[in-house]
C-alpha cells in the first residue's frame, strides 16, 4: 500500500470513528406475541449533537488538508500539515460550533507536548486503557458526560483513537528516514511512535459550554 492511500485511509478511519461517537440504541425484538406498547421519541440531545457535529466537523476538515498535502507534496508534507493547520483548523471548528475540542495522547507517548492529557482526559484515557487491556477494542473506547462536571460546561465526550494499519507510516516502529526527519523537525521530543495495529493511541476530547447556542 503506498502512503498516500495510508494516508487517506487514516484520516477517513479518524473520521469514521468521530462520526460514531453517539451509543447507539438497542434493537428491539420483533418477534414477541404481544406487541411492545410503542415508546416515546426522546428529544435529541442539544449538546451531544453539537460535540458530535464539531468532531465529524473537524476530522472532515484535516482529512481534506492531509489529501491535499500528499498530493502536492508527499507524507513529508502530510507530517506539516498536522503541526502547522491542525492547530487552527480545530481553532475555526471550536469557534463555528462554541464548543472545546482537541486531541490527547496517552501518558508518556505525546507527538505534540500541547496534547498531553489534563485531569478527566487524563482519568478517561486511563479508564479507556484499562478497558482496552481486559480486550475492549481500542475504537469502541467512548465516555459521555453529563453529571459531576464542573459550572459552565453542560457535557463532554471523549472517544478513543485506535491504531489502524495506515497509522504504522507516522505512529509505527518502522517509520520512514524521511518522515523521521519531518517528525523530529518539528517535535523533537517525540515518544509517539512503537505501536501497533489495534493499541490505544489517544483520544479525540469535546467540551461543550452551558448557556451556548
Amino acid at each position: 500500500m503506498n502512503l498516500q492511500r495510508m494516508i487517506v485511509l487514516s484520516s477517513a478511519l479518524l473520521l469514521a470513528a468521530c462520526q460514531g461517537a453517539s451509543p447507539s440504541a438497542d434493537a428491539q425484538d420483533a418477534d414477541t406475541a404481544t406487541p411492545a406498547p410503542v415508546a416515546e421519541t426522546q428529544a435529541p440531545d442539544p449538546a451531544l449533537l453539537r460535540a458530535q457535529a464539531a468532531a465529524a466537523d473537524f476530522s472532515g476538515q484535516l482529512r481534506a488538508a492531509l489529501q491535499q498535502s500528499m498530493q502536492s507534496g508527499g507524507p513529508v508534507a502530510a507530517v506539516d500539515v498536522c503541526h502547522t493547520q491542525a492547530p487552527g483548523i480545530a481553532d475555526e471548528v471550536m469557534r463555528q460550533h462554541h464548543v472545546r475540542l482537541g486531541r490527547v495522547a496517552l501518558p508518556g507517548r505525546n507527538r505534540n507536548p500541547g496534547q498531553a492529557a489534563q485531569d478527566w482526559q487524563l482519568e478517561t484515557l486511563q479508564q479507556f486503557q484499562q478497558a482496552v487491556a481486559a480486550g475492549e477494542p481500542a475504537a469502541a473506547q467512548l465516555r459521555v458526560q453529563r453529571d459531576g462536571l464542573p459550572d459552565g460546561v453542560s457535557l463532554r465526550m471523549m472517544r478513543g483513537i485506535a491504531t489502524e494499519p495506515p497509522c504504522l507510516a507516522c505512529h509505527g516502529s518502522a517509520v520512514a528516514a524521511p518522515v523521521q526527519a519531518a517528525i523530529r523537525a518539528h517535535y523533537p521530543d517525540d515518544a509517539a511512535t512503537g505501536f501497533e495495529v489495534g493499541d490505544l493511541r489517544g483520544a479525540l476530547w469535546v467540551e461543550v459550554p452551558a448557556g451556548q447556542p
